[in-house]
């Protein structure tokens, strides 16, 4: 048992050190803010509470495998980014209080997404109009909120999800138009949100800073991509569209629009990773 666990976790740590170099990046940036205490011991507990919960997939994988995980995170991911519509704060509906901290949904709940939408396309036949349906879905939640960022990226998560499993060409390139429609809709709806140095503006600040520091954090948010896709092409295929993902976020964070994956301060992410990190066994063939 032992032995399976050390075996099953070993699984992980192309996660844990894909997401090395980001986070020593955003540690640095976070000296450059010059932020408080309260902030440092924020990210560290974050960072841990996305640890621990790659660790704790470990012990579910030999039970939860196949549809069941992957309908419960479809049907979560489109709750989840729902939730914000429903509460009471001012536009845009992007987060969900929870404790102390207000959750970014839709970067807590989008790299599993990819991953549940993979088992369906694995199953081919009437499996993947839910897949299709389901990313249309998110995509017009996200908008609604209104978060373009997001909606790009997910755009681009599905566009890649779609090569790398091959999905039907006619009902994928449909699906794409729709998002792409989507996605030019959401850019035109009004963002009052300022971005925040430490948050949205990594990039900007460590360039300020100095050349190195901007090319190093540059290096490091490209490590992550590179790493995921790396893993993609050693079985676990949708990862693809996740590195597809956190590389438009990055471009849209180098424009000021949204948060660094891992580099910007912020739960969201972080914990989505972890979450990533803790169910990414549950969908590869083998544990069919």
């Amino acid at each position: 048992m032992a032995f399976s666990n050390y075996m099953n976790f070993s699984s992980r740590m192309p996660f844990l050190l894909a997401a090395a170099l980001p986070l020593a990046a955003g540690f640095v940036v976070l000296s450059f803010a010059d932020v408080g205490k309260s902030i440092w011991l924020m990210q560290l507990l974050l960072i841990c509470t996305a640890f621990l919960l790659a660790v704790t997939g470990q012990f579910l994988d030999r039970w939860i495998h196949g549809f069941t995980p992957a309908n419960g995170i479809a049907l979560l991911t489109l709750a989840g980014i729902a939730a914000p519509l429903l509460t009471q704060s001012s536009v845009p509906h992007r987060w969900v209080p929870f404790g102390p901290l207000n959750l970014y949904i839709a970067p807590l709940l989008l790299p599993s997404f990819f991953a549940a939408c993979s088992v369906y396309f694995q199953k081919r036949g009437k499996s993947t109009a839910i897949a299709f349906m389901a990313v249309v879905s998110a995509s017009m939640l996200l908008a609604i909120q209104p978060d373009a960022s997001q909606v790009l990226a997910l755009l681009a998560g599905a566009a890649a999800l779609f090569m790398r499993y091959r999905t039907d060409l006619l009902r994928s390139t449909i699906t794409l138009i729709v998002i792409a429609l989507i996605t030019v809709w959401a850019f035109t709806r009004p963002d009052p949100l300022v971005p925040v140095p430490y948050v949205e503006g990594v990039f900007a600040l460590a360039l300020g800073h100095s050349l190195l520091a901007g090319f190093a954090v540059i290096v490091c948010a490209l490590s992550l991509i590179a790493g995921l896709y790396i893993h993609s092409r050693r079985g676990a295929d949708w990862l693809v569209a996740v590195a597809a993902y956190y590389a438009t976020l990055f471009v849209c964070s180098a424009a000021g629009l949204t948060p660094a994956p891992l580099i910007g301060y912020g739960a969201g992410s972080l914990l989505g990773f972890g979450v990533m990190a803790a169910v990414s066994r549950w969908f590869e063939p083998e544990a069919e």
